[in-house]
């Protein structure tokens, strides 16, 4: 299963972690995966490239967890990464058994 976690600074979102694998499918044919993937990258490129963002980003060797952090808080980050957020919670009624996002 998926877990994302979420942090917060002064009541705005700053960063997300998210581990693990959906096992939705194998390699390949995971659109759980992909989905989470692809709004996962999304996100961080619009923060830090189009935004201009100061950010920390961390990836394990193995590709199943990666940790990112606003250096400050902003309200256009905080906007985007609630986006994010809710899409995911969006995905994981979708998807249940793969997917967890903790709210707080």
């Amino acid at each position: 299963m998926i877990s994302a976690s979420f942090s917060e600074r002064g009541g705005v979102l700053c960063g997300f972690r998210i581990c693990g694998h959906s096992g939705y499918a194998e390699a390949g044919g995971d659109i759980v995966c992909a989905a989470v993937s692809a709004m996962t990258m999304l996100t961080v490129n619009m923060l830090a490239d189009t935004f201009g963002l100061k950010c920390g980003l961390e990836e394990d060797a193995a590709g199943t967890e990666i940790s990112f952090r606003l250096e400050e808080p902003s309200e256009l980050g905080g906007k985007a990464l609630s986006a994010f957020r809710n899409e995911l919670l969006n995905l994981s009624r979708e998807y249940p058994q793969n997917i967890l996002v903790k709210e707080k």
